[in-house]
Formats: C-alpha cells, sequence, structure tokens
C-alpha cells in the first residue's frame, strides 16, 4: 500500500478531501486555488485497465473513476478525487509519456506542425460511490518547429514526465500555436470541472468559498 503523502493539510480528517495522485500539476493547481486536501497516489496497473478500450475519453473516464475507488478503500468516509488524462495525435495515433530522451525528441518531432487532442476527466468518489464525474476535450496546434528545437527543449529537462512530453505552462508555451479549449485541461485537471464538484457534494472541504 502506497503511503498518503500530507499536500497543504496532516490528515485526512481535518482536509475530508483526498487527491488520488502524485502528480505536481494536479497538487499544485488545487494548492493554488485554495483548496485543502492530502495525496494519497493510486497504484494501479491502466494499461491493464483500459486494455480493450480503444475510445481516448471513454478511457480517461475509466481510469479517473478506478483510480479514486481505489484510494477511496484506503481512506473511508474521506471524499476522494480521480482524476486522468488520454491524448492522441490528429490520427489517431496515442500520446505517451517520453521513455528516454530520443524517444521524447521523436515525440516532439511528431506533433511539430499538428493538432492533438487531450480527454482529461475527473471523478468524485466516497466509499466507492462515485458523486459525480467530468470529463472535458482540448485541442492543441503546434507550430512548426525544428529537430533541433525538439532536442534543445529535451535539453531544458521539462516534459519528461508528461503525456506528449511537453509542458505548455513553462517552456513549451513557446512550441504552441493555438488551444482550443480550457487551458486547464491541457495540464489534466480542468478546475471548471473539479470546483463545482466540490462545492456541490463536499462543500465543507477546507479552503472552498461558500456559494
Amino acid at each position: 500500500m502506497t503511503a498518503p503523502s500530507t499536500s497543504s493539510t496532516s490528515s485526512t480528517a481535518r482536509s475530508s478531501l483526498v487527491l488520488a495522485s502524485g502528480s505536481a500539476i494536479r497538487k499544485r493547481l488545487l494548492q493554488d486555488a485554495g483548496v485543502a486536501f492530502v495525496a494519497d497516489p493510486a497504484d494501479l496497473d491502466e494499461d491493464g485497465l483500459v486494455h480493450g478500450v480503444a475510445d481516448p475519453a471513454a478511457q480517461a473516464r475509466l481510469l479517473a473513476v478506478a483510480k479514486a475507488r481505489h484510494v477511496a478503500r484506503r481512506h473511508p468516509g474521506a471524499f476522494v478525487l480521480g482524476g486522468d488524462q488520454v491524448g492522441v495525435l490528429d490520427d489517431g495515433t496515442p500520446l505517451v509519456k517520453p521513455r528516454d530522451p530520443e524517444h521524447h525528441v521523436a515525440t516532439l518531432a511528431a506533433l511539430s506542425g499538428r493538432r492533438h487532442t487531450f480527454h482529461p476527466a475527473v471523478a468524485l468518489v466516497k466509499d466507492d460511490v462515485v458523486l459525480a464525474e467530468g470529463a472535458a476535450v482540448v485541442t492543441v496546434t503546434m507550430r512548426p518547429f525544428s529537430a533541433a528545437c525538439a532536442r534543445a527543449y529535451v535539453a531544458t529537462g521539462e516534459g519528461r514526465g508528461s503525456c506528449g512530453g511537453y509542458e505548455s505552462e513553462h517552456r513549451a508555451a513557446q512550441l504552441i500555436d493555438d488551444v482550443a479549449g480550457d487551458l486547464q485541461a491541457v495540464l489534466g485537471f480542468p478546475l471548471r470541472l473539479v470546483l463545482p464538484m466540490l462545492r456541490a457534494h463536499c462543500p465543507g472541504a477546507a479552503g472552498l468559498l461558500p456559494d
């Protein structure tokens, strides 16, 4: 079992909200929004869960719910927020996290001058009951850039753990031509979906502003 890591609060009882993720960006987005939580990453076989599921949006929803339910078993009575994101190129090729620097360069080169789409999903669970789900779609168009540009970006160390190999909130902003949709959805955690869920189902969570 993965030991919970504290973020913003020191106990489940204090915040009543658990984030079923170890993602630094998901934690930062919630923290920046002022919401208190405990982070406890889900340790699941994600590939096995989505095996045979072709639709990327369905994959993301399945994973978000599975992660929240899995972690909820470790936190009886708490609200558990799960999230995931699946990305695909304009020809349907799945976007993945880079395996090594050469694969990272190749991943970025495949994005140059093309569109790709992210399907982020979120789910709120309490004691294995799914209280709410949400999903978004965002399409990113990259400007044409050279292999030298891709190598220079990889050399910065950014994007190693990101789907598609880039971080839009940092230097990769220089690679993007257009974003059609929620900018936070590109990061894999659209707060415009998350915050209404929390207000509706766990308004007592620390840090939430009243209606």
